[in-house]
Order: C-alpha cells, then sequence, then structure tokens
C-alpha cells in the first residue's frame, strides 16, 4: 500500500514537472515564416546534390570560404543541410552565409529573396535545435533576417526569446534598438471635436493591456488625473474635454500594451480641441411644403451663420415617380 502511494507521488510530481515546462516553454510561431521555411527546405532538397562530400567536409569548405565568398559558403552550407536536416548549426550558418551576400544587380530578384531564404534557414535552425545555447544563437539569426525584411515585430519578439534563453551583448543592443524604433508606443493622436463632449485619442502600435485596470495612473491632463478614459484596442480616448480649450497631456512610461511590452519612454503632447466642424441638414424629410400649418422645412446648423439653398418644384409628370421610388418617405440628401 505504501509503495503505491509512493508511485503515486513520484508520477504526480513528474506530471508537474512537464506541466511547469510546457506552461514556462514559449516558442517562436509564426505562420508565414514556417512557410517560407518549409518551401526553401523543400526546394534544396530537390535541387542541391552533394556530389558525394560529407555534410562534415562541406561544413569545413564554406567555412574556409566563408568571409571572402558568402554565396560559395552558402552553396556548400545548402548541400549540408540537404544530406542532413537535422543539422541545426548547419541551417543557422547557412542564414548567416545568406544574409552576408551581397544582391547580384543583374538578379533583381535577389534584394528580396535571399532575405526570405535566410529567415527560413534560421526559422530551420531554431526548431532544430537541441540546447538553449542553439536556440537562442538561431533566434538571434532570425531576428536579423526578420530586420532585413522589415518584420519588426516577429523580429523583435526572436531576439526577445533568444535573451530570455541565453544573455547575449550584442542580441541586446540589437534587441534594444528594435523596441525602441518599432517596439510598444505612441505612434498617432487626434482629437474627435464633433463627439458631445468633445474628446482625444491617443493611438498605439499595439493593442493596450486587457488586465491593467488602472490605466489612468499612466496619464495626466494638466498634471492632473483625465476625468474619464475610454481604452478601445490600440486606441485610449480621453473623454470630457470641451471646445476650445488647450490641454497638456503627460503619457507615462511603463503603461503596458497586450503583448507584454510597456512604454519605454514618456510622451508630452500639447493639443487644441476646435469647434464643432460646420455642418448644415434638414429637420425633416423636406420633399412637400405643406399648404397649411407650419409654412417652412426646419434647417439645422451648426458654427454658420450663412446657408445657401435652392428649391425645386416636383413637376406633375415626375410626382408619379417620385412617389413610386419611395423618395417622399426619406431624408433630403446634402
Amino acid at each position: 500500500m505504501h509503495f503505491i502511494a509512493r508511485l503515486a507521488v513520484f508520477f504526480a510530481l513528474m506530471l508537474a514537472t512537464i506541466s511547469n515546462v510546457a506552461a514556462t516553454e514559449k516558442p517562436f510561431l509564426h505562420s508565414g515564416i514556417a512557410a517560407d521555411a518549409k518551401r526553401y527546405e523543400s526546394y534544396l532538397k530537390t535541387n542541391w546534390k552533394p556530389d558525394g562530400k560529407t555534410p562534415a567536409a562541406l561544413k569545413s569548405e564554406a567555412e574556409k570560404v566563408f568571409a571572402t565568398d558568402p554565396r560559395a559558403a552558402s552553396r556548400s552550407l545548402a548541400n549540408a543541410v540537404a544530406m542532413d536536416e537535422k543539422d541545426s548549426n548547419a541551417w543557422t550558418r547557412l542564414a548567416e552565409a545568406l544574409l552576408a551576400i551581397k544582391p547580384d544587380p543583374d538578379k533583381g530578384g535577389e534584394r528580396y529573396d535571399l532575405p526570405i531564404y535566410a529567415s527560413g534557414a534560421a526559422y530551420r535552425g531554431y526548431q532544430r535545435a537541441t540546447d538553449d545555447a542553439q536556440k537562442a544563437h538561431a533566434l538571434y539569426v532570425l531576428g536579423r533576417t526578420l530586420e532585413a525584411r522589415s518584420y519588426w515585430r516577429p523580429a523583435i519578439d526572436a531576439l526577445s526569446l533568444s535573451l530570455s534563453l541565453a544573455s547575449d551583448q550584442t542580441t541586446r543592443e540589437m534587441y534594444d534598438r528594435l523596441r525602441g524604433e518599432y517596439g510598444f508606443r505612441m505612434t498617432d493622436y487626434k482629437t474627435d471635436n464633433d463627439a458631445s463632449p468633445p474628446r482625444l485619442c491617443l493611438q498605439f502600435s499595439e493593442d493596450l493591456s486587457r488586465t491593467q485596470t488602472d490605466v489612468a495612473k499612466f496619464i495626466s491632463v494638466g498634471g492632473k488625473d483625465p476625468q474619464n478614459l475610454v481604452q478601445e484596442g490600440k486606441q485610449l480616448c480621453l473623454e470630457g474635454l470641451k471646445h476650445g480649450e488647450r490641454y497638456e497631456v503627460q503619457i507615462r512610461a511603463g503603461l503596458p500594451s497586450d503583448i507584454g511590452e510597456t512604454l519605454l519612454k514618456s510622451a508630452n503632447i500639447a493639443v487644441y480641441i476646435p469647434d464643432r466642424s460646420t455642418s448644415v441638414h434638414f429637420g425633416g424629410k423636406a420633399y412637400v411644403l405643406p399648404a397649411r400649418g407650419q409654412q417652412g422645412i426646419p434647417v439645422l446648423t451648426t458654427n454658420t451663420n450663412r446657408i445657401a439653398v435652392e428649391v425645386y418644384r416636383i413637376g406633375d409628370r415626375s410626382l408619379a415617380a417620385t412617389l413610386q421610388s419611395g423618395d417622399m418617405a426619406r431624408q433630403l440628401s446634402s
């Protein structure tokens, strides 16, 4: 009985360990890059032949010419991975070689194709890695390939995961640079002066955190807490403002996003809330002037003292068609 109890405890601990590992494991996933990797690997297996050389010999050849002729090195490494698709280091080194190639101006597609091939190779290097050091380096190279493709968010994510696996100064510097330029940040703002009351909407590059309940502590208006905040995805709107007023708004560093990043730097903006936009519209359907009773059609205006009006008569021959079309029952358009 004691043996069964100890066995049960053992299995419970094993399950807990597996669950903890699964919970902390956060693989890099991107369907587009995964598709690029699949296509590139299929292309290599179909088109590259080792000519009787072993993968080790091919990798050795690549290293000898890597610094002077990365194109030749990429050919040797392509042959190596075509023979041994599980070699993580060869895949990652192939990505580095492809990145080092200077595109041939006579081959216009190389400028776009080489970074795609490189990201596919780096992604395979990451997938085939067997330890944290291999994964970290493959993710760093993947981040470089994605930067070359202007895939800013995936590049930042790859570098972040690389740093979580192994500390590296070069990776850290690249991550800090990309995050500062393309990470979570305020991108724009706009005033909605036609709302009642008007509001100011701050726009961000990512969705704001859905778990942070006290967003107001990151915003101040004229040095005071905002009256009312409305969070809408990537937008944060300050409501309860007044027409004709100027506002100094501060967005403090630390504002959290839904992807886990926080605002790195505080931002200050000065905005003016203008009067409502000029507008004119009819208050009724405006088609038939009554013979008796109210002798007019209400016209509602905003911020204008004068309007130009044209009055049209529907002739007897057009009256039936106008009634049949339903225009009489609809609001007159502008």
